[in-house]
């Protein structure tokens, strides 16, 4: 039996098919390549980066008390507003990493990339994070390895990663 490529163009499933290892092959060859890592694009599952009512108190006073940062400094870093459920982060490996970033790192045990902002740098080259939303630090935070970071956040589009969301609160993926 002889199967013709006409079948995957001309059938609502081979477009569905064809369309699903495009999707892949972008992923997973063309943005790992050009962001150089595996996880270039993540989907935000969590509210530890929103900035809401609760983001004077959490994030702008937090930081004040417990590091010194004044507003203008912390006002200073990228991704001043935070981002919210939904969102889809697109992250590059970077050679250097600087307070004020939003990253995007693994830590053992927990399944799902944490996606949070350095806060400081150690003296031994490790990293301090935090969520913006997050009332305080969490344990694995004080000390973040580099070979533990997928990279930065240097981009996010809106909303467009519910579908993710869905699957992971449904499915537990």
């Amino acid at each position: 039996m002889k199967i013709s490529l006409k079948i995957l163009t001309d059938t609502w499933w081979g477009n569905v098919l064809l369309g699903f290892l495009a999707a892949v092959i972008f992923y997973y060859v063309i943005l790992s390549t050009v962001l150089g890592n595996n996880t270039p694009v993540v989907a935000v599952v969590s509210n530890s980066m929103l900035h809401d009512a609760s983001v004077e108190q959490d994030y702008y006073q937090w930081l004040e008390k417990n590091y010194g940062y004044n507003r203008t400094y912390i006002s200073s870093w990228p991704i001043p507003n935070g981002f919210s459920v939904g969102d889809m982060p697109i992250v590059k490996k970077q050679d250097k990493y600087q307070v004020g970033d939003v990253i995007v790192y693994s830590v053992e045990g927990i399944r799902a990339p944490i996606i949070h902002r350095i806060i400081k740098i150690n003296d031994d080259g490790t990293y301090q994070t935090k969520g913006d939303n997050n009332s305080g630090q969490l344990s694995y935070e004080f000390s973040i390895k580099p070979e533990q970071i997928k990279g930065k956040v240097i981009f996010i589009i809106p909303k467009i990663g519910y579908f993710k969301v869905v699957v992971n609160r449904i499915f537990g993926v």
